[in-house]
């Protein structure tokens, strides 16, 4: 009995890893996709409504999908600071959407970029900036789907036969 439970308790912690990793690669392309849309959403309230920025950051949030939302909601709440400039507080929603997110190193360090770039030039700079941002973003959207077809279902079938290797090994 014991050895049983043994076993079931590893086939679902092998198969387990394998979903969690398969599922990053299926989230990455989403929520890239959810970034791009929050970005035109912004390119929109700053180009043709001229909203100020922190409304803008709100406004976004509200319409941007999760996670993506809350890299918007905390640079927003950050800017309600009149003592934290605009740079620390999208630092800081990216690091609040760094903990509920599938993105990778360089997929922040585009944000990034944009983030030192946001609110410190005129409206047509600013949109050229997004736009600059968006085709960035395209891109590594169409690697992630590309990594997506050929690594998902490789982790599936990888966490299953882990557990079965384990199990034939441990027998």
């Amino acid at each position: 009995m014991v050895r049983l439970l043994g076993a079931a308790l590893i086939m679902v912690a092998c198969t387990g890893i394998g979903f969690r990793i398969a599922r990053d690669y299926r989230e990455r392309p989403r929520q890239l996709r959810g970034l791009m849309h929050a970005l035109r959403v912004l390119q929109t309230e700053i180009e043709y409504t001229a909203t100020p920025l922190p409304q803008a950051l709100e406004r976004v949030a509200r319409r941007a999908p999760a996670p993506v939302k809350v890299l918007f909601e905390t640079a927003a709440e950050g800017l309600r600071d009149p003592q934290q400039t605009l740079d620390t507080a999208f630092q800081a929603g990216m690091a609040a959407l760094d903990a509920q997110s599938a993105l990778r190193k360089q997929d922040y360090d585009v944000l990034w970029e944009f983030g030192r770039t946001l609110g410190t030039s005129d409206r047509l700079h600013q949109t050229q900036h997004i736009a600059a941002t968006l085709e960035h973003l395209a891109a590594l959207e169409r690697e992630a789907r590309d990594l997506q077809r050929r690594n998902e279902r490789l982790w599936q079938y990888l966490g299953v036969l882990t557990g079965i290797a384990l199990l034939i090994l441990l027998s």
